[in-house]
Parts: C-alpha cells; sequence; structure tokens
C-alpha cells in the first residue's frame, strides 16, 4: 500500500521535477526587480509559510539525489493555496452612474460651502 511519501514523489516525478532555480524563476521579481533568490524555494519547502488562520503551508517538495526538487505545478498550487477564499475577499463596488456622481459632487460642494472653504 502506497504511503503520503511515495504518492508526493510519484506526483511530483510524474509532473516534472524542477529545482530551487527554475521554481524561484517562476515566483518572478517583486522586490525592486531583484529575482527571487533559490533560498527563498528551499525555505518555502523546509519550513513553508504562515497563513492567516495560523496553519502553516510547505511547498511540496523531494529531495533526489541529495538536492531538493518540486514541481510547477506543486508551486501553482503552493500560490494558490495562499489566497484567501473568494468569501473572504471584499465585494467589489459597482462604479456609480454619472447622475449618481453628480449628486455626490453637490453634495460635497455643499458640504464644502458650509465649512466655509
Amino acid at each position: 500500500m502506497p504511503d503520503a511519501t511515495t504518492d508526493l514523489v510519484d506526483r511530483l516525478l510524474t509532473e516534472g521535477p524542477i529545482g530551487p532555480a527554475a521554481a524561484a524563476r517562476l515566483y518572478g521579481s517583486y522586490r525592486s526587480g531583484r529575482p527571487t533568490h533559490p533560498s527563498t524555494v528551499v525555505r518555502h519547502i523546509q519550513e513553508g509559510v504562515r497563513l492567516a488562520d495560523g496553519t502553516t503551508l510547505r511547498l511540496e517538495g523531494v529531495r533526489i539525489g541529495g538536492r531538493l526538487v518540486t514541481s510547477r505545478a506543486a508551486v501553482v498550487r503552493f500560490v494558490a493555496a495562499q489566497q484567501p477564499a473568494a468569501a473572504e475577499q471584499p465585494a467589489a463596488t459597482p462604479p456609480r452612474s454619472p447622475a449618481q456622481r453628480a449628486t455626490a459632487a453637490d453634495a460635497a460642494g455643499e458640504r464644502l460651502k458650509a465649512l466655509g472653504c
């Protein structure tokens, strides 16, 4: 009977293993245009990240010949799992009509006049 480790190894090998440097390139650059360092990927595999609910999420990874590898699909799952659920995201406010904007502008102008501005 396969265990969780065997299932993880099988999944990552089937998806196509990539090293930390290739996974870091998938992360992109977000700090002053500097690329993500491969050690960030290693840290996400070994230590994970803390989610808003207090749980720790780890990037799926395994060792092959002493080197850590993950897969592109595992990176996608890792990033997706960090996103808040749709119910937690604030609802988008529908845009106001031109008449509503004009009414709001008039009301703001009246408030400014009342304040002496």
